[in-house]
């Protein structure tokens, strides 16, 4: 990676990170069972198009900026875990490929056991370390009390996010044209073409 492309895709991600935390503290809707964060939206784009370490340091950092700058309880670091997780599935799959098979397969493996299954483990585990026993005092207690709200949530997480990304699919030649570093990637192509030609 050439150095000024580099810094380019350290000056976004530090831009999505900062979004992160903003969309994960002040544009959250707090329902009685369940919260949903729009946190994942810089998260995506980090991930599609910056690449799958970006998308994860993205993902990571977010939720620990989030977690330290306004915490909303004890830190637990199995949620930043997950979090960087996500950033780099997605962009494993939807970095260089952007296709509707590949965004559904991401969010089912972001979301499904991402979000439902290691989160739900998380929050489990949260509750036991921390002494909150609203839900009783064992994981699988915890599980099965959790286990109809979490289930909706991912749900409409997995709905949300699959539409977020069909959209991305359309737009993202328009952005990718206007990407600096993607200019510089074409530009080195051209190069090089013109020297293969001997022009």
């Amino acid at each position: 990676m050439k150095k000024r492309e580099y810094t380019l895709k350290l000056t976004f991600s530090a831009m999505f990170i900062a979004l992160y935390f903003v969309l994960d503290r002040f544009a959250a809707i707090n329902l009685p069972s369940n919260q949903y964060k729009l946190s994942f939206i810089p998260l995506i784009l980090a991930a599609v198009f910056l690449g799958p370490l970006w998308g994860m340091a993205v993902g990571g950092l977010g939720d620990l900026v989030s977690a330290l700058i306004m915490p909303t309880g004890p830190y637990f670091p199995g949620f930043t875990v997950v979090s960087a997780l996500m950033g780099l599935t997605i962009g494993l799959l939807c970095y260089k490929k952007l296709t509707a098979p590949r965004a559904v397969l991401a969010v089912f493996l972001c979301q499904g056991i991402g979000g439902l299954v290691l989160n739900t483990l998380n929050l489990a585990f949260y509750f036991i370390v921390n002494g909150i026993g609203t839900y009783g005092e064992s994981v699988g207690a915890i599980i099965g009390a959790l286990a109809l709200s979490r289930a909706i949530q991912a749900g409409i997480y997995f709905v949300v996010k699959v539409l977020f990304m069909l959209l991305l699919i359309k737009i993202k030649p328009r952005l990718d044209a206007v990407l600096p570093w993607s200019r510089d990637a074409a530009q080195d192509i051209s190069d090089t073409d013109d020297a293969a030609k001997g022009i």
